[in-house]
């Protein structure tokens, strides 16, 4: 009797263990068009040769469904000299009623052609989000950067209260004290010319978040 009470829990650990699905990984960008996306506050981008593109303007793209734990990857290049855009991550929907009509409760990866400054590339700035606590290796951020026209990668994990931005395989930027444990991802229009090619997400299995 014990060994098959022992036989039974055993089964039952199992079933429930299997009955936890790994979310699937997912492309956010088609390369066709922007189905799943919404443009926000008349952003101005588009879709050309396979690739998503940052026409100047103001506003936001704001994907259509919210993220919680995540790796984020995305594959970019600046198209002009510090180009300026960023990219948006546990972002509610809601925008500043203003000319530039950008996120007010979220968190912005700066994703601008500067490594120097107040906020240089692959630094996280608030947007209406509560405060965080970030660190941001500089000499990492030199070394990894690409010049003006190569196509650059980001990393971006968000875990629980941690995020983590990695720049071409490179640690730049820790925060921890994230508040917001889900929203939106997002692309910033702010007046420069930029394009994606990629950009990918791999959601955390149930059991690490």
């Amino acid at each position: 009797m014990y060994k098959l009470m022992i036989a039974f829990i055993a089964v039952t650990l199992f079933a429930a263990c299997t009955t936890i699905e790994t979310p699937k990984d997912m492309s956010l960008f088609n390369g066709t068009n922007l189905d799943n996306w919404v443009v926000e506050n008349d952003g101005q981008f588009s879709v050309e040769n396979g690739v998503l593109k940052v026409n100047r303007g103001t506003g936001w793209l704001r994907s259509a469904d919210v993220f919680s734990d995540f790796t984020l990857l995305m594959e970019f290049r600046f198209l002009e000299a510090e180009a300026n855009s960023g990219i948006f991550v546990r972002t509610g929907p809601t925008s500043n009623d203003d000319e530039n009509g950008w996120p007010n409760n979220g968190y912005q990866v700066q994703c601008m052609d500067i490594i120097t400054g107040k906020a240089p590339l692959a630094t996280l700035i608030p947007y209406g989000a509560p405060p965080f606590d970030p660190e941001s290796d500089l000499d990492a951020l030199a070394k990894a950067y690409k010049p003006l026209g190569q196509w650059q990668a980001y990393e971006i994990t968000c875990t629980g209260e941690t995020m983590v931005v990695k720049l071409n395989g490179m640690q730049i930027t820790t925060a921890t004290s994230i508040k917001n444990l889900k929203g939106h991802i997002g692309i910033q229009g702010e007046h420069g010319l930029l394009e994606f090619r990629k950009i990918d997400l791999k959601p955390m299995p149930q059991s690490q978040q």
